[in-house]
């Protein structure tokens, strides 16, 4: 029946779960029904409802969808007027609303086969969902030895639209207290939908990318927004001297996007974006060149990149080593992980980085986390392990048996919140975090500025 349903095939479903007998059976195929259908046509409905009257699912689908219409046809009037008084003995659709067991239920989706296949043998040693699953599961397991009462239960989307659709008709998904993942834009509007519907929170784990619909109540980011991150270095550029200001940015959507925003706010701040470039490796050296760097006047007084690539960073190294104005740069702190760039060399030039979720790296937390994680999996753990760590040690400080399951509120409640892995988040009316903090290097030690 689920496969029915997420092929489509409303009537091929409906059939199946109309043969079925046993009432834990039922009771989970009507709820799915309930899920499937209570987006789809009303006409679709009414054909199918003679046949089905005994579906509950199909027949509160029905019922919810006829209620919210102002105006109604006079087929739609006689069908609702049949079953407008129909509870099947229950509460209506209360029926159907979300479970709640005092446990934190955390439904993970992500795409570990986001390069095709299906199972874990594909899984190579550099697949960053699976990184990012590690640090999941090694904070949960610490949960639940510190005596929190969570579930975690683990689907792989497989990036697949129709493998989604299944996932959300799995039964943990009614009692889920939060969805964590999947990442990519495309699922993440299928669940986000999911999730307002049912209103449950839904948190991508990595994207900087809002969804774009203000309606979106339920659906988070664990990172800063583009908007948000744009605010933050702006209001960081008005500490720094000089109004000029030049903008690189690789080909990434989240940093196209970004460039956008911050060189339309920049200006209006009073600054004066004298370039604003798209670029790659082969073009950086040309792109400082262009800004006068190595005159004795440069024409510009602060410079931002934004890209995570290492290929843009290290020709940027090699241009930055080589001149001998001293201008502020400011770049993601993605800059910190690559392994070409030593703290040195951090050190001794103007860079200045820009906090996304950024690991802590002095605190006693991190040490032992790193310890821990290579003992378990004798590899030292990469940034999306502590990102999956940091996420549920989040989650599950602000929502639990004790503090209540009301996430925003929650949220609202505790304001800024010291991360354990990173230097914290502030979630304060707002579904991404609004924390961001600029970053230096001062002798080895990587500072709020």
């Amino acid at each position: 029946a689920l496969n029915n349903f997420s092929l489509q095939n409303i009537s091929g479903a409906l059939n199946t779960i109309s043969q079925l007998e046993d009432e834990a059976l039922l009771e989970q195929a009507y709820r799915a029904s309930y899920d499937f259908l209570r987006d789809v046509s009303t006409s679709v409905l009414i054909v199918n409802l003679p046949e089905h009257q005994e579906n509950e699912g199909l027949v509160l689908a029905l019922k919810s969808q006829l209620a919210k219409r102002t105006v109604l046809s006079a087929g739609e009037q006689k069908v609702f007027d049949q079953i407008k008084d129909l509870d099947f003995s229950t509460e209506g659709d209360k029926k159907f609303e979300r479970k709640s067991n005092q446990v934190l239920d955390i439904a993970v989706l992500l795409p570990f086969n986001y390069n095709g296949g299906s199972g874990v043998r594909r899984l190579d040693g550099n697949n960053f969902v699976f990184d990012l699953y590690k640090g999941i599961k090694m904070a949960a397991e610490e949960a639940k030895n510190a005596g929190l009462r969570v579930e975690i239960r683990t689907f792989d989307t497989e990036r697949k639209p129709e493998v989604l659709n299944k996932i959300l008709t799995d039964p943990f998904m009614q009692v889920a207290d939060i969805i964590l993942g999947p990442i990519y834009p495309e699922e993440s509007e299928q669940v986000a939908a999911f999730a307002e519907t049912r209103q449950i929170p839904f948190v991508n784990p990595l994207s900087n990318i809002s969804l774009g619909r203000a309606s979106m109540d339920y659906s988070y980011l664990f990172r800063p927004s583009v908007s948000t991150l744009s605010e933050g270095i702006l209001n960081h550029n008005k500490k720094l001297p000089g109004k000029r200001i030049a903008v690189a940015y690789s080909a990434t959507s989240r940093d196209e996007l970004l460039a956008r925003q911050y060189g339309e706010a920049a200006a209006r701040a009073g600054f004066q974006v004298v370039a604003n470039r798209k670029v790659s490796a082969r073009d950086m050296r040309s792109f400082f060149n262009n800004l006068g760097l190595e005159s004795a006047s440069p024409g510009v007084d602060q410079i931002v990149i934004f890209s995570d690539d290492p290929n843009i960073a290290a020709p940027t190294f090699a241009v930055v080593e080589s001149l001998s104005a001293n201008i502020p740069i400011l770049v993601m702190d993605s800059w910190l992980y690559f392994n070409f760039a030593s703290y040195e060399m951090l050190d001794v030039q103007n860079f200045h980085f820009v906090g996304n979720n950024t690991v802590s790296f002095n605190k006693e937390e991190v040490a032992a986390f790193r310890e821990s994680f290579f003992e378990r999996f004798n590899v030292y753990p990469d940034l999306n392990a502590h990102l999956g760590y940091e996420i549920i040690r989040w989650i599950s400080s602000v929502i639990n048996q004790q503090r209540g399951f009301d996430f925003q509120d929650n949220l609202n409640d505790k304001g800024f919140q010291e991360g354990v892995l990173t230097f914290g988040f502030d979630f304060k009316g707002s579904t991404s975090n609004k924390y961001v903090p600029i970053l230096n290097l001062q002798e080895g030690i990587l500072e709020v500025e």
